[in-house]
């Protein structure tokens, strides 16, 4: 699936907020403010989606910008071709996981959803090994989508 980042700020994602949630101060259920800026993304820029990552109340996009991996709320991305890797996997995580009840499931490449500690390992981690495996990934599908 291959994104472009329509916007960087948590305003944007105002609109997208329940009714009771507008307060511009306030956290809402992407776990910003209005005043949040995204700045992992850069408006006007295409991304190759790595994975979905379906929080509690939202879905998030895994991609990188200039090396740095990060999951952002869709809502942030206009969709340019909706195609997913014929080999991405599921996951449900389990109520035992540290990610939950945070993290309920997660699309994406093998290795993503075979580890349970690799979203933890990727984002919050930000192992080397998770994120070299990600680049290898990446690359792969690239080298699809040019077939």
């Amino acid at each position: 699936m291959i994104v472009r980042c329509v916007s960087n700020k948590g305003e944007f994602l105002s609109s997208y907020e329940y009714e009771f949630e507008k307060n511009k101060k306030k956290i809402g259920r992407f776990g910003s403010s209005a005043d949040t800026q995204y700045n992992e993304v850069k408006v006007g820029r295409e991304y190759l989606v790595m994975g979905i990552i379906v929080f509690r109340t939202y879905q998030g996009f895994l991609l990188d910008d200039d090396g740095f991996i990060s999951v952002l709320p869709c809502q942030l991305f206009e969709i340019l071709d909706n195609k997913i890797d014929h080999k991405w996997y599921f996951r449900m995580v389990d109520k035992e996981e540290e990610i939950y009840p945070y993290i309920q499931s997660i699309f994406g490449y093998y290795e993503l959803c075979l580890d349970k500690n690799s979203y933890y390992n990727l984002i919050v981690e930000q192992e080397e090994t998770s994120m070299q495996i990600y680049f290898r990934r990446k690359i792969e599908l690239e080298k699809t989508l040019s077939e």
